[in-house]
């Protein structure tokens, strides 16, 4: 096993533990807590926090070093968001992986091909070495880093010391976009990723509408929750939820049954999409500017209590996603992998402010 383990200086440490440990609950850690301590189980890799009025200790262990500084990263990165404001911290590192280093599961990708699906999704195909990290469909998602237009030698991204990542030059950074893994092989080395085209384009899409074979973006994950196994599935996805709703449903074994429902703009955005016999495809047009139909769409739909185990996987607008993951709460079985509902992107925001806005529910619900 690897080991690496800090001391922190820290007025009233549980203020910080409390809502770090919710925030990684949501992303599938599994804590314990106790008096004064706690422990967090996540992706291959277990931290143990012990505190109290004014320093906290962190021990991570992983038999893998990339999950080792994964973690080291989540519990960083967490105490530092979670601080008193204004709380300057000295975050130092000792034993396995101390000292600078890339990101965990940073890879380098290439692209090698582009393929128009619909006139605004575009399917870049890219190629890179290693790749069996992310050959999985219970995390889904990966964060690309696009570097600026026309740099020909971006700062990929590298963690410091203290486990937290190194600001690059800002004319050399690249922006970080979350996004889906739409098929994977990775024994060939290759996978792929759709990105919608907007008009008003953030850096993904308009990486998207001028990458050109041999352009190259970093990537690093996995994370995210993906497909869990039910006796019936159903899936509510807008576009930016349709690659992972693709990838899903391509997975699922041959008798599974169900029913996914996908809003796009119009007919020329609907795909073909693989699936099993037994699962339902039913399209949604939603043009610029109307409301969203997902969340009726939802309201209209049964959960017989003595059906099926039934499983629920949702993303889209942040407004619609409020509305269902309420029903979803109030309406389905209760045990919290049954059902999974997200807020892929909020309207008028940017993704950093969406991004930030989430944690700090998270945080003040904790």
């Amino acid at each position: 096993m690897f080991l690496t383990h800090a001391r922190i200086a820290l007025p009233d440490p549980a203020s910080v533990v409390t809502p770090l440990c919710a925030h990684l609950v949501e992303h599938e850690a599994v804590v314990e807590t106790g008096p004064g301590e706690a422990r967090i189980a996540l992706a291959g890799a277990t931290a143990t926090l012990r505190y109290d009025d004014a320093q906290l200790e962190v021990a991570v262990e992983a038999a893998e070093l990339a999950a080792l500084a994964s973690l080291r990263f989540a519990v960083a990165s967490h105490v530092v968001e979670f601080a008193p404001e204004g709380k300057r911290l000295r975050i130092h590192w000792e034993g396995d992986g101390a000292g600078p280093s890339l990101l965990p599961g940073f890879r380098l990708l290439t692209v090698a091909a582009i393929e128009t699906v619909t006139p605004h999704m575009r399917r870049i195909h890219f190629a890179g070495e290693d790749l069996a990290r992310y050959d999985s469909l219970e995390a889904l998602h990966v964060r690309l880093f696009i570097p600026p237009a026309g740099l020909a030698e971006p700062a990929w991204p590298m963690l410091g010391e203290d486990g937290l990542p190194i600001a690059p030059p800002e004319d050399k950074r690249p922006a970080i976009r979350k996004y889906t893994i739409r098929s994977i092989d990775a024994a060939a080395g290759r996978l792929a990723i759709d990105f919608v085209l907007h008009d008003d384009a953030g850096p993904g899409a308009a990486f998207a509408a001028r990458a050109q074979p041999g352009d190259q973006v970093g990537m690093a994950g996995p994370g995210g929750r993906g497909l869990q196994s039910a006796g019936r599935y159903v899936f509510l996805a807008d576009a930016t939820g349709l690659p992972a709703v693709g990838r899903m449903l391509a997975a699922l074994p041959a008798q599974a049954t169900g029913l996914a429902i996908v809003e796009v703009a119009g007919p020329e955005e609907e795909q073909a999409l693989a699936r099993p016999e037994g699962v339902t495809l039913r399209w949604l047009h939603r043009a610029d500017g109307a409301p969203s139909g997902l969340a009726e769409a939802f309201d209209a739909l049964d959960w017989p209590a003595d059906g099926p185990d039934s499983y629920l996987w949702a993303a889209m607008e942040h407004a619609d996603f409020l509305r269902i993951r309420a029903g979803a709460r109030e309406r389905l079985r209760r045990d919290r992998d049954r059902h999974l509902v997200v807020s892929y992107w909020r309207a008028g925001l940017a993704e950093e402010q969406h991004a930030a806005d989430k944690k700090a529910a998270a945080a003040k619900a904790a």
